[in-house]
């Protein structure tokens, strides 16, 4: 098996110099269950070898992000125009280049198995750059550096019963994921914003903070890893009640390394029933309203049950410090908010009954299937805030939680008819 294309694409978000981009893709796959020598096996029912190579382009960055803009500014009744935005003629495609190599094999006619290993390269990626304050604007829109994203893919398929009235299936994945930092404009400069950090070597966009270190059991006081280089070179993680004395460290992720799914289906005459559990780990979430919900009394949202486990004696060991009004006690930006996101969900369970076909055609229809089901039902998960997979609602914030809304807990009851 072989397919290959080309296009060629452009875009008037781009920069006048670079709108168009051209994305050449090939694959190619062997069936060797189909040869004379597989053809007729009992038990190795389906081989398939396969490849493919290809590049993809990306425009999501938003309309006129090119161009040089200005907005309205009037003072004092008189009409005026503000630098708004710094533009580049040269912005272009950001490309993604991905190799992907695998199998799917089946045994018996009951279980098939596919296996995959992608690598997927992203050169010029689009990203707000940051600039000089005295340049009239903070950012800029620009292709920059180099990311590498590579991991397994593995797919289970079962056929655990099947027969005449009942029938089970079983289906299972798991994805492993690596995206790291290969390259970056200005000698490999790193690029910070608010939490996070693209460094070379690095996760993308990997959490940047000063590392919390508890409380001093003696005075409450918050306490913080200096995370300092000393004069031989090596790393000082010893403790402060200075913030001002840390140094900010690379302490989390906040895309999963490992993802994974179950789905089952069940059947039995009119019955059906199927459940899918998810889960994802590795990441970590940074809970940017920490500062207010969880903050020994610098402010008074909605506070953290952990308040109650405060320090208020001498000797009271704990995490959380000791309440001082307004006395911005370990409210600093800091790991004490940041938590692993890792999760177990059920994200869909379904149970239906279907009307046998005799009494459905005699009401001159052609099926009725009565069914409840149930959306994002339950969580397991150490995750202290709402949600584990709650997110800001910024692209900006990456991986951060602050006052947001769950995914919605749903069940509904319903009946399919067809005619």
């Amino acid at each position: 098996l072989f397919k290959a294309s080309i296009r060629r694409d452009g875009s008037s978000r781009f920069g006048k110099n670079e709108r168009f981009g051209v994305f050449p893709a090939f694959s190619a796959g062997w069936v060797i269950s189909q040869e004379s020598f597989l053809k007729e096996n009992p038990v190795l029912t389906y081989l398939k070898l396969k490849g493919s190579w290809g590049k993809l382009g990306n425009a999501e960055i938003g309309n006129f992000a090119s161009r040089q803009l200005y907005k309205p500014n009037p003072y004092n009744l008189k009409s005026g125009l503000t630098f708004d935005q710094a533009g580049n003629d040269n912005l272009t495609w950001e490309k993604s280049t991905q190799t992907d190599v695998g199998f799917e094999i089946g045994f018996l006619n009951k279980i098939s198995i596919e296996a995959d290993y992608y690598q997927k390269d992203t050169d010029g990626l689009l990203f707000e750059v940051p600039l000089p304050l005295s340049s009239g604007e903070s950012t800029i829109n620009k292709n920059i550096g180099k990311i590498r994203s590579n991991g397994f893919e593995f797919t289970l398929n079962t056929k655990n019963i099947e027969n005449e009235n009942f029938k089970w299936n079983t289906s299972f994945n798991i994805t492993t994921n690596k995206s790291k930092v290969k390259s970056l404009p200005n000698d490999n400069t790193d690029i910070i914003r608010s939490y996070n950090i693209n460094r070379v070597g690095e996760y993308i966009s990997s959490f940047y903070l000063v590392e919390y270190a508890g409380v001093d059991p003696e005075n409450g006081d918050a306490l913080f890893v200096k995370n300092t280089i000393k004069a031989d070179g090596s790393i000082d993680k010893s403790t402060t009640n200075d913030y001002s004395e840390a140094k900010r460290v690379i302490t989390g992720n906040p895309f999963p390394t490992l993802m994974s799914g179950l789905t089952n289906t069940i059947t039995y005459k009119g019955i059906d029933f199927s459940f899918t559990f998810q889960g994802e780990w590795g990441a970590s979430i940074y809970n940017s309203a920490g500062i207010y919900q969880s903050t020994a009394a610098d402010y008074f949202d909605n506070q953290t049950l952990d308040q109650l486990n405060r320090w208020q004696k001498p000797g009271d060991i704990t995490n959380v410090p000791q309440a001082r009004f307004e006395g911005a006690n370990g409210t600093q930006e800091s790991t004490r908010y940041l938590d692993k996101s890792d999760f177990v969900r059920l994200r869909n369970i379904t149970l239906g009954y279907s009307l046998p076909k005799k009494a459905v055609n005699d009401m001159g229809m052609s099926n009725v299937r009565f069914y409840v089901t149930a959306v994002n039902l339950i969580t397991f998960t150490n995750y202290k805030g709402n949600d584990p997979e709650a997110r800001r609602d910024d692209n900006n914030a990456i991986g951060q939680d602050f006052y947001s809304a769950p995914p919605a807990k749903t069940i509904a009851m319903g009946v399919n008819i067809n005619f």
